[in-house]
């Protein structure tokens, strides 16, 4: 085996772009060499084994500690910068160790012999004290500093929400007096055109202005309800469900609500997110002219609450698109009403989730929410 083979298996337990861990590791190692030496010493010389113990337990615990640390520094989360201060600290816990040990020797009633046993204690406490405590210090510096990183961050974060707000709001202007001036002239003359012709095409062209107003409310609606909820109060989810279905076109649709406790909520919104789940139960669950029961209630695990239907539910591969933006599985819809619907649940910090129902059908289910 050639020399270059057998150095690239030899892994070196530090890093030798480091130096300051290096030196440390190296201190490490002499003073283990010392402690040896000095125990061997007292043993050849007929000295006591006590001692011999001691000198090894005094000078091993620093040399295993610098050791340890000379290792353990290039690994850990303590940039390089902060290397030299836990060096500094180290030293300093050596000086005060020493200081107090010559202090009490200016006591008078003390005497205090400078033998390499004192000198040794001095050195495993001043060293180790000092070393855990300039790696304290370093890690609270960088945590310090990460935080100040994180904080800058979120206040950058919350500077760019800001003006995606404000930009949403313009859209949102647009939208609204844009788009809705020409469609109001398109319906003025679409009536014009009735009272001088009758066609089947007038009532495609109807139909197709009916879309674009529902396109514009829903959009107008989805730009304003993914704002974070200010106004929280409790609100009665069984009061709230029954008169939201006076405001949606239910045709022969019924509706059963279980006795639920109040939740916390914007009461607002969350009337839009039970019209709008109300709207997609009828819109989608009666088919061919059958008529579409719904049910409100809560999550056998009391961790939120649901409306399900017994209509003929979402295919398993499209439960989750179905809460995406302009995804629609019938002809009329515009897509949007599930979108504002997750839209308003996260804006709560609520999650949602189109699941199957117990007898078939569609059920979301809401979840994260709180109960009074």
């Amino acid at each position: 085996m050639d020399r270059s083979s057998l150095a690239g298996r030899i892994s070196v337990p530090f890093d030798r772009d480091a130096p300051i861990p290096l030196a440390v590791c190296v201190s490490g190692v002499i003073l283990l060499l010392v402690g040896t030496v000095l125990a061997v010493d007292v043993i050849r010389d007929g000295g006591s084994g006590l001692v011999a113990a001691l000198d090894i337990v005094f000078f091993w615990i620093p040399g295993a500690s610098f050791v340890y640390v000379g290792y353990w520094l290039p690994r850990s989360e303590i940039p390089d910068r902060h290397h030299p201060r836990i060096v500094a600290w180290t030293g300093g816990g050596v000086v005060v160790m020493y200081g107090f040990i010559a202090l009490r020797d200016l006591h008078p009633a003390v005497t205090v012999e400078w033998s390499i046993g004192t000198q040794a204690i001095g050195l495993t406490l001043g060293s180790v004290i000092g070393l855990v405590m300039g790696i304290q210090r370093a890690k609270a510096t960088v945590r310090t500093a990460t935080l100040e990183d994180r904080t800058r961050e979120l206040e950058a974060n919350e500077r760019e929400l800001e003006r995606q707000n404000a930009q949403l709001e313009r859209f949102a202007s647009v939208v609204s007096h844009d788009l809705r001036n020409p469609l109001s002239v398109a319906r003025g003359n679409l009536e014009l055109v009735r009272d001088d012709c009758d066609s089947d095409r007038l009532e495609s062209i109807a139909d197709a202005h009916a879309r674009m107003e529902a396109l514009i409310d829903d959009l107008l609606t989805l730009a304003r309800q993914g704002e974070s909820v200010e106004s929280m109060q409790t609100v009665g989810l069984a009061e709230v469900s029954r008169l939201c279905w006076k405001q949606v076109s239910t045709g022969d649709a019924t509706l059963s609500v279980e006795d639920a406790p109040p939740i916390v909520a914007d009461r607002d919104r969350l009337r839009q997110l039970l019209e709008n789940l109300f709207g997609n139960a009828i819109e989608h669950g009666a088919v061919d002219g059958a008529s579409v029961a719904i049910r409100v209630g809560i999550l056998d695990d009391g961790d939120g609450f649901y409306v399900a239907d017994d209509g003929p539910g979402i295919p398993k591969g499209e439960r989750d698109r179905v809460f995406e933006s302009g995804y629609s599985t019938a002809d009329s819809g515009t897509g949007f009403g599930l979108a504002i619907v997750a839209e308003i649940a996260g804006a709560h910090g609520w999650e949602v989730r189109a699941v199957e129902g117990p007898d078939g059908g569609a059920r979301i289910e809401i979840t994260g929410v709180e109960f009074a």
